[in-house]
Formats: C-alpha cells, sequence, structure tokens
C-alpha cells in the first residue's frame, strides 16, 4: 500500500497489521509445512512482506525517497502478484495434466502481452514517468487477474471440480482483494475522485481482510480430494483435441492434393 510521509495514524494502523500478518502467516506456512505445497503463492507472500518491510524502513529513515521507491517497487510488486493467478490454476487443474498444460501456456502469454503493452506505452510517451507506468500496469494487471479469477471460478462451478480448505481460501482471499483493487483503481483513476483520501484505504482494507482469510484457511495443510473417475473436464477436453486432430489431418490433406477435395 501507498503510505504518504503525512499518513493518518489509521493507515499506519493497516501498514503494521498487514506486515504482522504477513509474517504471522508465513512463519505458521513453514512451521505447518505449508511453505512447499503452495509455493507460488507463498513466494508472493514473502516477496510483498520484503518489499513492505523495505519501503517502512526507507519512509522512516529517507522519507524524501520514499515516493520514488515505491513506484519502482510497484513493478515488482504488480508483477509478482500474477504468482498467485498461476498458483490457483496450477491447483485446480491438477489432476488434469493436459488442461493444466494449455492453460499455463495462455496464463505466461497473457503476462506477456499485458508488460509489452505497457512497456510499449511507457516507451512511445512522449515522457517516461514511473509512476503513470506503474499505475498503468497494476491497472491492467488486476483487470486481467480479475477476468482470470472469474473463468477459474466458473470453471470450478461449471465442472464442479473439488477443492481443499486450502485452495477456497486462497481463492475467495484473492478474489475479494482483486476486485477492490479493480473498482478502487477505476473510480481512483476519475477527475475528483484520485485525491479523496477515502480510495487509499479500499486496497488495503480489502488486502487485510484478504490475510485474515488466508490465516485462517492456511493454517493446517488440506489436500485437494482426488476424483475418483476421469472428470468431465478431461473428457471435454480429450474430445476437443480429438476433433482439433481431426481438423488438422484434414487440413493437411488438402494441401497435399494441392487444394482438390
Amino acid at each position: 500500500m501507498y503510505v504518504p510521509p503525512a499518513a493518518s495514524v489509521f493507515e499506519q494502523i493497516l501498514w503494521w497489521m498487514e506486515i504482522a500478518t504477513e509474517a504471522f502467516i508465513l512463519l505458521r506456512s513453514i512451521n505447518a509445512r505449508l511453505y512447499g505445497k503452495y509455493l507460488a503463492f507463498f513466494i508472493y507472500l514473502s516477496a510483498v512482506l520484503l518489499i513492505d518491510l523495505l519501503r517502512f524502513c526507507v519512509l522512516t529513515l529517507h522519507p524524501n525517497v520514499y515516493a520514488p521507491l515505491y513506484w519502482y517497487t510497484q513493478f515488482l510488486h504488480a508483477g509478482i502478484g500474477y504468482a498467485v493467478i498461476l498458483e490457483i490454476y496450477r491447483q485446480t487443474l491438477n489432476n488434469s495434466p493436459g488442461v493444466a498444460r494449455i492453460a499455463r501456456t495462455f496464463l505466461w502469454g497473457v503476462l506477456a502481452a499485458v508488460i509489452l503493452k505497457v512497456t510499449w506505452n511507457a516507451v512511445s510517451g512522449p515522457v517516461w514517468s514511473p509512476g503513470t507506468t506503474s499505475a498503468e500496469l497494476e491497472r491492467d494487471l488486476r483487470t486481467v487477474q480479475a477476468i482470470l479469477l472469474a473463468g477459474i471460478i466458473a470453471l470450478i462451478a461449471y465442472y464442479v471440480v473439488a477443492t481443499g480448505r486450502n485452495l477456497k481460501g486462497i481463492i475467495f482471499g484473492y478474489s475479494a482483494y482483486i476486485y477492490a483493487s479493480v473498482v478502487s483503481l477505476a473510480f481512483g483513476a476519475l477527475p475528483g475522485y484520485g485525491l479523496r483520501p477515502g480510495w487509499r484505504l479500499v486496497q488495503p482494507i480489502a488486502y487485510l481482510a484478504a490475510l485474515l482469510i488466508w490465516g485462517c484457511t492456511l493454517w493446517s495443510y488440506s489436500l485437494n480430494p482426488a476424483a475418483d473417475t476421469e472428470s468431465k473436464i478431461d473428457r471435454d477436453y480429450k474430445l476437443i483435441a480429438e476433433q482439433t486432430r481431426r481438423a488438422l489431418s484434414r487440413a493437411r490433406s488438402f494441401f497435399k492434393m494441392g487444394g482438390e477435395l
């Protein structure tokens, strides 16, 4: 969260609560041997904690350089949040390797496209501003993450994918934070709204709520239930893959025959 040098007492309390909760969840994950089970998620949480501690030290010791540091580290903060999406998709599709492979390729492609878009806009613009570029990257990434979360939630509901308490907590907590962030960034960018102090509190409050959800649902390891038989998502994947192979085979035959059917 962005905490200006003249932050209110409430903003400072929120920041301290976030740091303390992040540290608690990480220590608990090591004690409960959860860290390796959800590696990408806990790497994200570890990186966020380190960024928060770095920002706090700079704000305390060198407040005049805090603002530029915040925007530079926001590049990293916005990017590593994508690790949670990767973790959610990996865990959800753990029993469907073919679908998981396609989803993983798609997710990395989307991330690369967003970063290239924001980089191109920054380079092609008349004046490069780290604050503007970071804000654009965060807005685009949060929007993409919101769409991807809606997609995985719809997939879980449609195919009735069995999920354990840990995965449900990660999905619910991160979804609450992402959708609150999208609303906050959208309204905060409107003329007359961005300068209102209240909009600075939406994201940190939502993030603290997500941390509390994770603290409860990640208290101990909960294995995702395994499917007893071939799932509907696997059957649909095999059907689509077979239809695709037939279409490609017909296309190759068409060109080998010189365009004659």
